[in-house]
């Protein structure tokens, strides 16, 4: 059965975040267009990056900025201000400062996302939305195979879960599979496809841990306006999810434009026995 009752978007994107241009404004005025009864800002605040001001933002002017627009769209749109966070582990310098950034800023709603993996000397990370060649070259110089990429990845994800405590939901699980089909282009000699099958325990890891710690899971559209056509998470380990007792679903379109707010929403299987966790 198709879900035609998500009307809010808690994953949302502004030219607050490096990879986006549209003003929050912009962004309400097309959430009311689209029928949407919420948006909840969560522009990229990524720790550790390897170059110094790219997915990072003030969090004083942001609050200053979308207090404005809440504002400004009351009575209209209710206008939540959160934030991506991207997480790195094992690195207490980056732990304290993220835990200072949750426990100082008033944020309605806090996404754990991993966009980065450290490289296997440990001194560096690749982050995992490659825009050139030659940081694709650098993930297929580190990691070899699929196989071996997601093994890293997913091992990420689940030390992040591990070691930060206060997140409301788990962006994105799967998110290095959405660019997995470009990343192989470039690298023939790695081109064994990427299955949900040779990393099921690793997966299970992370979803028994976000049930264990009391965190929801994100069901992101941003896949299917993208070449994977899915989710991420995809379909079998939202249900899976569900089938190891986790209730907590929060939906997100991942919108850097205005276009794509609440993409695809209409379309989602109405996941029985979840609940819609803001």
């Amino acid at each position: 059965m198709q879900n035609r009752t998500i009307k809010q978007d808690f994953h949302v994107h502004s030219l607050f975040s490096t990879d986006a241009k549209a003003s929050p404004e912009a962004m309400c005025e097309a959430a009311i267009a689209k029928g949407l009864t919420d948006i909840c800002f969560t522009d990229h605040l990524d720790l550790g990056f390897d170059e110094p001001g790219l997915f990072r933002f003030d969090p004083d002017a942001y609050f200053h900025t979308l207090e404005q627009v809440k504002a400004a769209f009351a009575g209209r749109l209710r206008v939540h201000i959160g934030v991506e966070l991207g997480l790195l582990p094992d690195d207490p310098g980056l732990a304290r400062e993220a835990h200072a950034l949750v426990r100082d800023y008033p944020w309605e709603f806090v996404i754990g996302s991993t966009h980065q993996i450290p490289i296997r000397s440990g001194a560096q990370t690749v982050y995992l939305d490659p825009a050139s060649r030659a940081e694709t070259a650098r993930v297929w110089k580190a990691f070899k195979t699929v196989k071996a990429l997601m093994s890293a990845y997913y091992q990420t994800v689940l030390r992040n879960l591990e070691q930060f405590d206060f997140l409301n939901t788990v962006g994105h699980i799967d998110y290095l599979s959405r660019y997995l089909p470009r990343m192989i282009r470039s690298a023939p000699e790695a081109q064994l496809p990427y299955s949900y099958e040779n990393h099921a325990e690793e997966i299970d890891r992370i979803l028994h841990t976000a049930i264990r710690k009391g965190f929801a899971i994100e069901v992101n559209t941003g896949g299917l306006y993208k070449e994977t056509g899915k989710t991420n998470p995809e379909d079998r380990i939202i249900r899976r999810y569900l089938a190891l007792g986790g209730r907590k679903l929060t939906y997100g379109s991942d919108a850097h434009r205005p276009e794509n707010l609440g993409y695809g929403f209409e379309t989602l299987p109405d996941y029985e026995g979840a609940l819609v966790h803001l």
